[in-house]
């Protein structure tokens, strides 16, 4: 439907005075005539005048200009027949009455002219305040939205209240055709003419709906349709609403537009941390393998090539040189897969009762060859209670502890274990005496892949520390690092201490229980 010939039809419609308007311009005067009528021995022409005079004031002020130019005329004619000598004659006898009532009829005009134009200016304030507080209410919402489903459903009420018309936002495809949401809320929406609009970018009304159908436009162009159903055309279309339809669309297609360039920005910094994790990776992988790979093919070409020019004991340590570079490669993807399948969620921890030195004494001992010329000291409270823990995966929280010690801190100088229980928690200390932790790193060295120095002659992928902290929290515990007083690293776990079940073994009891 032509959408000019409805504006055109509500503007002339708006013109037009509401027949009790002029009723009102008659009936008031007559009225204040009855009211006057029995004083009117004790007041004078002057002062019925001025009475007639508030009247039509009053009639301009809440009925506007042409009902209080009426009330004018009726007032005029109810003096003149009424009040004006001799009464119940439309004749005036008395020059200064005629004098009088003149100007009483320029008076109200005049008046009547400012009045409507104070009126008219209120209307207009009271109209832009309302529309300015719907659209800052609407602004409010709308920056408080993250999501384009938030913004779709705080547009959509929004719509409803100012607008009194059901509301549905209408996106395309891949292929430009426009769809219904999973929750549409209309019940009969033209798709066709929808579609149009989306083509041509035009408004179209469905007088038969009646719905309204509206493109959203942002920088780029049409980004979808709004469609309104059951929908008061007066209420919509007049130019006041209009505009305010048109700014309530804005702030909406610039929230989808915001929110969805949000999700392309966050889908890019996804892209590309993961680019940057798998750069870290190939780079600490590449890094690490490289020793360990020339090694051994450096040990593995002397055994081919030179095997009858070499000695028993030469071979020998050949041997013993690949043996150990293949175990750094071989602990290097272990590493790798256990903090891949820790971050997949698939680690179930098998929880057992353990006693904390059994848990310790076991990672000592897979340890033998690298701290077999290392002083280890290990200090046990007394009384400490058991733990219900994965044994398996604490074990290896104290064996990455105790190596990361041993690589990071004098050969000479002792590594230090001791054990402590509170009310609440088992605590755990590995200190050594190395070099320390920077305090602006002794977070960061929890992170995947972060490593103090990047080029080091100390291998690793810096994946231990990550996994370490991965299998306490697990645990519901804690891993915390800082320096040590006198110099070195110190690195304390804290696990919840549970209680014991009633089932458990009668000779583990006591010692759950912190008893001998």
């Amino acid at each position: 439907m032509n959408i000019a010939k409805l504006e055109k039809s509500f503007d002339r419609q708006r013109s037009e005075f509401p027949k009790i308007y002029w009723l009102w311009g008659i009936a008031f005067p007559l009225l204040l005539t009855l009211i006057d009528w029995p004083f009117r021995d004790m007041l004078t022409p002057s002062n019925i005048l001025l009475v007639y005079l508030l009247g039509v004031f009053i009639v301009a002020i809440r009925l506007g200009l042409w009902p209080s130019i009426l009330a004018s005329l009726t007032s005029a004619a109810a003096f003149a027949y009424f009040f004006a000598p001799p009464i119940f004659s439309f004749a005036i006898a008395d020059q200064e009455n005629l004098v009088g009532l003149a100007v009483m009829l320029v008076v109200g005009v005049v008046t009547s002219n400012l009045a409507e134009d104070v009126r008219h200016q209120a209307r207009i304030a009271e109209h832009r305040e309302r529309r300015v507080s719907a659209l800052y209410r609407l602004s409010k919402e709308l920056t408080e939205a993250c999501s384009e489903k938030d913004i779709i459903d705080i547009g959509v009420r929004h719509l409803h209240i100012e607008f009194g018309a059901r509301a549905i936002l209408l996106f395309p495809d891949g292929n430009g055709t426009l769809h219904y949401p999973g929750d549409a809320p209309l019940e009969i929406v033209d798709l066709t003419m929808a579609q149009h609009v989306f083509d041509q970018g035009q408004i179209e009304y469905d007088s038969t709906g009646p719905a309204l159908y509206l493109p959203l436009n942002d920088s780029t162009g049409i980004m979808g349709v709004l469609a309104l159903e059951s929908v008061n055309a007066q209420r919509i279309l007049i130019p006041e609403q209009r505009e305010l339809l048109g700014a309530f669309i804005n702030q909406i297609s610039h929230a989808l537009k915001r929110a969805r360039l949000a999700e392309q920005a966050n889908d890019a910094t996804v892209k590309m941390q993961a680019e940057t994790l798998r750069n870290s990776l190939l780079s600490s992988i590449s890094h690490d393998l490289r020793t360990p790979l020339a090694t051994i093919v450096g040990a593995a070409g002397s055994l081919e090539t030179d095997d009858e020019r070499l000695s028993k004991d030469s071979r020998r340590k050949l041997v013993g040189a690949i043996s150990q570079e293949a175990q750094r490669m071989s602990d290097l993807t272990v590493k790798i897969l256990e903090m891949a399948r820790l971050e997949a969620g698939e680690v179930i921890l098998n929880r057992q009762w353990y006693a904390a030195e059994e848990i310790i004494g076991s990672a000592l001992h897979r340890l033998d060859k690298t701290l077999k010329n290392r002083q280890v000291n290990v200090q046990m409270a007394d009384n400490l209670k058991l733990i219900h823990v994965d044994a398996v995966l604490l074990q290896q929280v104290m064996v990455n502890l105790l190596d990361n010690a041993d690589k990071y801190s004098p050969a000479e100088l002792p590594i230090d274990i001791s054990v402590a229980t509170t009310p609440f928690s088992l605590s755990i200390t590995v200190a050594d005496r190395g070099p320390g932790i920077p305090e602006n790193f002794q977070q960061q060295i929890f992170d995947k892949f972060f490593r103090i120095h990047a080029e080091s002659t100390q291998s690793g992928v810096g994946l231990g520390l990550s996994i370490c902290r991965a299998i306490v929290e697990a645990h519901g515990g804690d891993l915390q690092a800082s320096n040590r007083n006198g110099g070195g690293t110190l690195f304390q776990l804290h696990l919840p201490i549970l209680e014991c079940p009633p089932t458990i073994a009668p000779e583990e009891k006591d010692r759950c229980d912190g008893n001998d």
